[in-house]
């Protein structure tokens, strides 16, 4: 399922550099800012990969699990929080596990039945927190199709249907996420021709039914993420002008435009937050690290919020937890 290593690698080259100079979706739940949450590859000899939560200005940093090698993932090593704030999910190892918000209660959900079959980054929640929506490959001949599990980890059933013949690749439904008011899931689903990936933003009925493409192929874009009020969605899209930026589209697909401008650097991995008024995402930066930033939703005043000299990936914003 190595479908998206081109992007892995353009904006993991930051962490390639800090080695050598000794130097890493779900709906957004309405309501205040709560923790963040996002990958960080560790230099340890190699690149080692931690999920960390952290208040939105970068502080109180918690390691949730790792390190985890490279190899323990596929192509986004993202977690995603519960409605709630109180637990993450992520995909390590062919399974899903959840981890408490304060690093405790590590435990594997569940994993496929078979070793003939797998499944792919970024589970996500619904926002009820009663199912858990993922992307699994090819039992029989479904393809990379969206399913969905209870919370708990039973009641395994088929959302998406992209049912091609053996050996054929894709097309691949990827990193879905639902959105707030629980009608729509957001995914990115690829499609190769002639060896090349290409990738547009999507969005189907919670049944798989009536699916809406909302960006071009000529965009690759991927890796979408709703807004609070779920009209509008954040997703990485690559310009005609060059380079790997954020864009945001209408949920109908009008008002496609690009938020970041990022020049010779690469701006990915975005999430609005729980109140609407940010979007937080990745940026690679001088000297070869990658940084989380927020801006608002229009694209101004972009702020850089971490400043590990390391690679901070996949940010996602969960709601204040209450008292």
């Amino acid at each position: 399922m190595k479908r998206f290593r081109q992007l892995c690698v353009l904006v993991c080259t930051a962490v390639l550099f800090v080695a050598a100079t000794g130097g890493t979706t779900h709906a957004v739940v309405p309501g205040d800012n709560g923790r963040i949450l996002f990958a960080r590859c560790v230099y340890r000899g190699d690149c080692k990969w931690e999920i960390v939560a952290a208040d939105p200005d970068g502080s109180d940093e918690v390691v949730l699990a790792g390190p985890y090698p490279r190899e323990a993932w596929d192509d986004h090593f993202t977690a995603n929080w519960s409605p709630d704030g109180e637990t993450a999910i992520f995909m390590a190892y062919q399974a899903i596990w959840q981890v408490n918000a304060d690093g405790t209660h590590l435990h594997k959900i569940w994993e496929p039945p078979t070793k003939r079959t797998g499944i792919d980054d970024g589970p996500s929640f619904t926002p009820d927190g009663d199912h858990i929506v993922f992307t699994r490959c090819c039992p029989r001949v479904s393809g990379y199709a969206l399913w969905m599990i209870n919370a708990d980890g039973t009641g395994l059933r088929q959302v998406t249907d992209e049912s091609v013949p053996p050996g054929v690749d894709g097309p691949s439904d990827n990193l879905p996420q639902v959105s707030p008011d629980g009608t729509r899931i957001a995914y990115h689903r690829n499609v190769v021709r002639n060896g090349h990936d290409h990738n547009r933003v999507v969005t189907v009925n919670m049944d798989g039914k009536d699916r809406i493409q909302l960006t071009p192929p000529s965009l690759n874009a991927q890796v979408p993420n709703w807004s609070p009020d779920s009209n509008r969605i954040v997703f990485i899209m690559f310009p005609p002008s060059g380079g790997i930026e954020v864009g945001i589209v209408r949920a109908d697909g009008t008002h496609l435009h690009q938020l970041t401008h990022s020049g010779k650097f690469v701006s990915v991995w975005p999430s609005f937050s729980p109140d609407g008024s940010k979007i937080i995402f990745s940026r690679s930066m001088p000297g070869g690290w990658v940084g989380l930033f927020t801006m608002n939703p229009d694209g101004s005043d972009v702020t850089l919020i971490s400043r590990h000299g390391s690679a901070d990936n996949w940010p996602q914003w969960a709601a204040a937890q209450s008292a």
